[in-house]
């Protein structure tokens, strides 16, 4: 349970609400975003001198978890009973796709959901959470990685590649550091914003993101690339991987020459424009691929190939497998 070690369901002595969190951990779940929760809620509550916030770790049978980087968590219980206002926090590895649609845990959250209590899906859970019917319909936060199989699978659902959103049916955060973020939002909510500052100065949090904040793409905003012409093609080109766009068409949008525009592209990223919209389509093919049930020939079409002969050449002499050894390798 949480710490202080008391039950979930203690009557605390003083007249205050409990805040109540069960984080349900699945193979593979990253260690950083169930560390960045615990932590918040222990910093949350040592600065308010008492257990306003208490959580425990939970998996379907109540055995221990193995984290995406080996660590070993042995968990509080197995599935308790929740009930309506309490916070079940998914954390799931990042590729959920073999997990079953169906057994305990799917049960337990569906009955939660439909009890009242409010589920928190981080990183690779919102897909989880997508798959088994839970996250229905509106916008949610979800990695940048993910995106494109929320925009081939899940029609009904907006994904905004922010770092956190409570505006839909479940809250949503695209994981990583970003949940240092979401859970300052929730203490700020429960507890007010000088808890939730006191709670960022204690873990070195200098500047605590509003969750409509974008996510940092590296190939977007690392140091070498800060041409803010460069920036415009490179934003530009990731909105049109489905009918890729000449350089010409991408230098227009940009307002320079094509001529320019392959300079920019050779100064800062070191290939042309072309090589590098190819790698752009070979990357959501391969997140396609992974984290879908999709025919070969169907990535190959929402990546903007013609045909699958050329899409499969590209992809091996990019990858160094084909993209139907990529779906066997992944089956096993």
């Amino acid at each position: 349970m949480g710490r202080p070690e008391r039950g979930i369901n203690a009557v605390l002595s003083e007249l205050v609400e409990v805040n109540r969190f069960v984080f349900l951990l699945m193979p593979g779940f990253s260690a950083l975003e169930l560390g960045s929760g615990t932590d918040s809620l222990a910093a949350a509550n040592e600065t308010l001198g008492r257990a306003a916030f208490q959580w425990k770790t939970v998996s379907e049978t109540g055995d221990s978890i193995v984290s995406s980087s080996g660590l070993t968590v042995a968990v509080d219980s197995a599935l308790p009973d929740v009930q309506r206002g309490d916070c079940i926090v998914v954390c799931s590895a990042f590729n959920s796709n073999h997990y079953p649609k169906t057994g305990k845990a799917v049960a337990w959250l569906r009955r939660a959901a439909r009890q009242g209590a409010r589920v928190c899906g981080v990183g690779g859970s919102v897909l989880f959470l997508a798959r088994i019917g839970i996250a229905n319909e509106g916008r949610i936060s979800a990695h940048w990685k993910m995106k494109p199989v929320f925009e081939e699978d899940f029609l009904d659902l907006e994904p905004a590649c922010t770092i956190f959103d409570e505006t839909s049916d479940i809250v949503s955060c695209g994981g990583g550091a970003a949940t240092l973020d979401l859970f300052s939002a929730l203490i700020r909510r429960k507890a007010g914003p000088e808890t939730s500052s006191q709670v960022a100065d204690q873990l070195l949090c200098g500047s605590m993101r509003d969750g409509n904040c974008r996510q940092t793409i590296s190939s977007l905003h690392g140091p070498k690339h800060r041409n803010e012409k460069l920036f415009i093609a490179l934003s530009y080109m990731q909105e049109t991987l489905e009918e890729p766009v000449s350089p010409s068409v991408i230098a227009r949008q940009v307002g320079i020459s094509t001529r320019q525009l392959e300079r920019l592209f050779g100064r800062y990223l070191g290939m042309s424009p072309k090589t590098y919209m190819m790698v752009l389509r070979l990357e959501r093919a391969r997140v396609l691929l992974q984290q879908t049930q999709m025919r070969v020939t169907d990535v190959a079409t929402a990546c903007g190939y013609s045909t699958q002969s050329l899409f499969s050449k590209h992809y091996r002499r990019h990858f160094g497998i084909a993209p139907r050894e990529e779906k066997v390798v992944l089956a096993h």
